[in-house]
């Protein structure tokens, strides 16, 4: 028999839009529960390029989302600045861009607001010195990158200091009806199979590609396009700013740099469903084709691995065979009791990574609306816990570098962890060598439940690197078993997980280094371990 738990509002969804709907009702004190099926920016948080939008991209076609973008691009660095770094960006034309496009690009910057300068060629090369020669004109823009998934787990925690509540690895299964009213959902632990009823006063409905599907579980009808798109991993980070191609928007036009990597991409094709992340060679070899333009060397840069991540892009009625490239970026909040006659659910989609905060403010504007709740948004001045400023460490005999690396990784789970590391040198082990990830940083971001190296991962970039995990994730899980972290079985199951996870990634560029990198993973695993991790698995 399921347990019950009441609560003023749910939100479903554990990526930004999620999160930061969670942090702006805790910060007017409404009482809120996060449900996320998996684990926190599981989604399309953590599978794009990393790219803080100038705006910049949408000054043409879209103004009122380019004006949107470079707003909230500036709230975003004074406000959660522990996970932005402020790059900077260019933008480059090259002989075959279309000139008139140039003018009207920077029209439409201007009516926007967007600061743009232009610069000389031999200032954008000097700067930047893998972009093409054969470049004709160079913009500076205020682009940023951002690190998705220690933002979405800090605006987390923030909420939760405030009194929230958040159920990860918990699927929405139900919604509980009252004829035309959503009195609650039905959710059901995905490690234990225990159900629990939530009674709320709104649901909110924050689930980015999902958006649809649960919706209708409440009998609603939506028509999300999911946009699937490509990226690849460069093996270090060979640009400061974020490059972008001058010309309409299309393929392989961006580089971000994020941490010691630079991110390329994308492509754009509809797919039917959110889960589907699949990965073609044929797609990743035309990106590359085409990204040749503005990076010759593009060739001589190794690739680590590909991935890809499905866009939500509303729109109100379908424009059958739209590409999705003339679908607005704009966010979509969708009020269920006026529009469908459907009273307690809420659904915000749409926008963009950039704009999470705005979609945030707007929906809590609207439950507030709902609720009869008189509190502002305060979401644009309250800064976000910055992870090197938190004052987790106090002893000067702990080295700084590691000090901030604990604490950027960690964030809150950083606390306490100090002594622990002064007091047992183990857990000052490097387990990654690619990325620097040690034993303290693993431990003290594994969350309550199941061993899950995707989840560490994501906190700590534990197998980012060249190798992929090729060494540290079997280290990790054994030294994870010898600590009584997990047991012998669980850690089994984690390593074949993240060894298919990886290797899904690193197949589809395997050439050159990456493929004698993938076959050395393959002997290991394969061959030395004896485990069988053919296949695919989304982790």
């Amino acid at each position: 028999m399921a347990s019950k738990i009441e609560t003023s509002v749910v939100v479903i969804g554990g990526g930004a839009t999620g999160a930061g709907v969670l942090r702006d009702l805790s910060l007017r004190g409404i009482q809120t529960i996060l449900i996320e099926q998996r684990d926190l920016t599981h989604g399309t948080s953590s599978r794009y390029h990393g790219l803080l939008h100038s705006g910049a991209r949408y000054a043409v076609r879209d103004e009122e989302t380019a004006k949107e973008s470079y707003e909230e691009n500036i709230i975003i660095k004074r406000t959660i600045p522990g996970s932005i770094e402020d790059t900077g960006g260019f933008f480059v034309k090259l002989p075959e861009d279309d000139d008139e496009y140039v003018q009207k690009w920077v029209d439409g910057c201007q009516r926007s607001g967007i600061p743009i300068e232009e610069i000389s060629v031999a200032e954008a090369l000097q700067e930047e010195p893998f972009i093409s020669k054969k470049a004709q004109a160079a913009y500076r823009v205020p682009d940023g990158a951002v690190d998705g998934f220690t933002m979405v787990v800090d605006l987390v925690a923030d909420a939760v200091s405030r009194g929230s509540r958040v159920l990860t690895y918990h699927q929405v299964i139900k919604m509980i009806m009252s004829q035309t009213s959503v009195k609650g959902v039905l959710v059901q632990n995905m490690h234990t199979g225990e159900q629990t009823e939530i009674y709320a006063d709104i649901i909110i409905n924050a689930t980015g590609p999902w958006t649809a599907k649960v919706a209708a579980l409440a009998g609603v009808e939506l028509d999300i396009v999911n946009n699937r798109g490509m990226l690849a991993v460069f093996n270090h980070r060979f640009n400061r700013h974020v490059i972008n191609r001058l010309r309409k928007p299309g393929d392989a036009e961006i580089f971000v740099p994020a941490h010691d990597v630079t991110i390329f991409g994308t492509t754009g094709i509809n797919v039917k469903e959110p889960e589907d992340l699949s990965l073609e060679r044929k797609e990743l070899m035309e990106m590359l084709e085409e990204g040749k333009s503005l990076v010759p060397d593009i060739d001589k840069l190794r690739l680590i691995r590909a991935f890809t991540g499905v866009r939500p892009l509303y729109q109100e009625k379908r424009i059958e065979g739209n590409s999705g490239r003339n679908i607005s970026r704009g966010m979509a909040l969708l009020d269920h009791q006026s529009r469908d006659g459907i009273k307690g659910l809420i659904s915000i989609t749409g926008g963009k990574l950039t704009t999470f905060r705005l979609m945030a403010e707007k929906t809590v504007d609207l439950v507030c609306e709902i609720l009869g709740v008189h509190q502002t948004c305060t979401t644009h001045q309250e800064i976000v816990p910055h992870r090197e400023t938190k004052e987790f460490f106090q002893k000067a005999n702990l080295a700084p570098a590691a000090k901030n690396k604990l604490i950027h990784w960690a964030g809150k789970r950083a606390k306490g962890m100090e002594e622990r590391l002064e007091e047992e040198d183990l857990l000052n082990t490097v387990v990654c060598e690619c990325e620097q990830v040690t034993l303290g940083e693993i431990e003290s971001v594994i969350a309550d439940g199941k061993f899950n190296l995707g989840d560490i991962r994501r906190r700590t970039r534990l197998g980012m690197g060249p190798c992929q995990g090729t060494f540290c994730n079997h280290r990790a899980a054994a030294l994870a078993v010898q600590r009584g972290l997990t047991t012998a079985t669980e850690a089994e199951h984690a390593l074949l997980q993240a060894v298919k996870e990886r290797q899904k990634g690193m197949d589809v560029v395997a050439i050159g280094e990456t493929a004698k990198q993938l076959e050395l993973m393959k002997a290991i695993y394969h061959v030395s371990l004896a485990m069988e991790v053919e296949g695919e698995e989304n982790v």
